[in-house]
């Protein structure tokens, strides 16, 4: 199975849309927060070595899809198969957490 990726879409859709088939690991974030600005490198990584979607949300130009998940804390990750939330981590994870996450 292809790796698909989505990177950065928060910048130039303002109406973005969760995959509703598969598995796809979101990260709720905003510019002005520093450990999600801090996660980079470890998203970065894990989207090399996981086939899951990954797709990052943020929390101030995409609130709708924020309130839709209840994220009230950031960084938050979720995990979404077929349209339903499995888990959800909240704070800085490492890369090893973040593939358990996705299992």
């Amino acid at each position: 199975m292809k790796r698909k990726i989505i990177k950065d879409q928060i910048k130039i859709n303002k109406n973005m849309e969760i995959p509703k088939k598969g598995k796809v690991l979101l990260q709720f974030t905003a510019d002005w927060c520093g450990p999600c600005r801090a996660m980079k490198s470890v998203t970065e990584e894990f989207q090399s070595k996981s086939d899951v979607t990954f797709q990052k949300v943020n929390v101030d130009t995409e609130s709708s899809i924020a309130q839709k998940y209840g994220v009230r804390s950031i960084p938050c990750f979720v995990v979404v198969e077929d349209d339903k939330e499995k888990i959800r981590k909240v704070g800085s994870q490492s890369l090893s957490q973040l593939l358990d996450l996705v299992k």
